[in-house]
């Protein structure tokens, strides 16, 4: 009997080991939650929700679905046109992440859709504002906001612009000489003398292995509060100072030409002038000086002056430089620099090649 009650235990025992095998092939099913940002048909770049592991690899990942099964909330099939910007779902994949930027996953085998937008629109307007801010889904953007953060992002800056009603605030880091450079707004707070936008920039640790390629970080976002001034403070260095455009509202014409301080708007490269030349730009310089000669083909020069941006801020410039009557038709070259305030020499110099007609 003794032997009889030890076989059924170890029978038991096999099965219960059985039972696990099979569980544990569940566990190795990785998901998380995310907001769709972008469809393209064959990715979605999602945003992990707050709390999952994957926002700490990125905040943006694309995530290839060509392979993977596609299904609502009630678990029925859809197709890829189904899914929209806003919408929240689950990612389910092999758990491999790529690291890059924005991160990507191309072992996906199934996306699930928790919340379309296109159901529940008045929630979604209910809630739209967390931590005194909103960030828009960037594929949704209005032309006009949209040409405002690509005019930008060549500059370190802050901005605002009301639009529609609704106040927009864009932070930029300028160009960047590698991937692994972020910036993102972390919480807006009311303070004594306003509104006091919190920022948090990371750059890539020494040895990390990063995207070789020029990148612009930036963040949008979109502050409940429309009147109250905005003062910026970057959570891990409180005396960094976030420069300003002065002299114009916001940056609304691509930059044609530029050095590391100043930049240009006009006139662009190899534009037929006569009689003046119209030159416009932001810059930041030693007294706010931004220095011009005009030169002809074999480097003589025409006509020399200066104009006033600022320091310390990007400040907007503009000056009608009159061609002399005597310069020949031909190769003009428009050079803009700054003069060192320790030897004289030029420094932040462009040079704008022209056609006199």
């Amino acid at each position: 009997m003794r032997e009889k009650y030890i076989l059924i235990l170890c029978v038991m025992v096999v099965l219960f080991a059985l039972t696990g095998c099979v569980g544990s092939g569940k566990s190795d099913e990785v998901s998380f939650n995310a907001i769709v940002l972008e469809n393209n048909q064959t990715h979605l770049l999602v945003e992990p929700e707050e709390g999952s592991s994957e926002l700490q690899s990125a905040d943006r990942i694309m995530v290839s679905v060509s392979d993977a099964s596609l299904i609502n909330s009630q678990d029925v099939e859809i197709q890829i046109d189904n899914i929209e910007s806003g919408d929240r779902v689950q990612i389910y994949y092999n758990g491999l992440i790529a690291e890059s930027y924005p991160a990507q996953i191309n072992g996906c085998h199934k996306v699930k859709v928790l919340e379309a937008v296109s159901d529940n629109d008045n929630a979604a307007e209910d809630n739209i504002f967390k931590n005194g801010f909103y960030r828009p889904y960037f594929d949704s953007l209005p032309e006009e906001i949209s040409n405002w953060i690509n005019c930008s992002l060549e500059i370190p800056s802050v901005q605002e612009k009301i639009y529609d009603g609704h106040r927009f605030v864009l932070v930029t880091e300028g160009r960047k000489p590698s991937g692994g450079y972020e910036v993102q707004v972390e919480e807006v707070v009311e303070g004594p003398d306003g509104l006091e936008v919190k920022v948090k920039s990371t750059a890539p640790k020494e040895g990390e292995a990063v995207d070789t390629m020029i990148t612009s970080p930036f963040d949008l976002i979109i502050v409940e509060d429309n009147e109250l001034p905005l003062t910026f403070v970057d959570v891990d260095d409180p005396d960094r100072y976030f420069m300003k455009v002065v002299g114009m509202e916001t940056i609304e014409q691509p930059i044609v030409a530029s050095s590391d301080w100043i930049k240009i708007f006009s006139p662009k490269p190899d534009e037929q002038v006569e009689g003046t030349i119209s030159l416009s730009g932001i810059a930041c310089v030693f007294e706010g000086t931004v220095s011009y000669e005009l030169l002809s083909e074999d480097d003589n020069v025409l006509s020399s002056g200066f104009t006033t941006a600022t320091m310390g801020d990007w400040g907007y410039f503009e000056e009608e430089i009159p061609v002399p009557a005597d310069a020949e038709a031909g190769r003009l070259v428009l050079q803009l620099y700054s003069v060192s305030m320790k030897d004289g020499s030029k420094m932040f110099v462009v040079e704008i090649p022209l056609v006199l007609e």
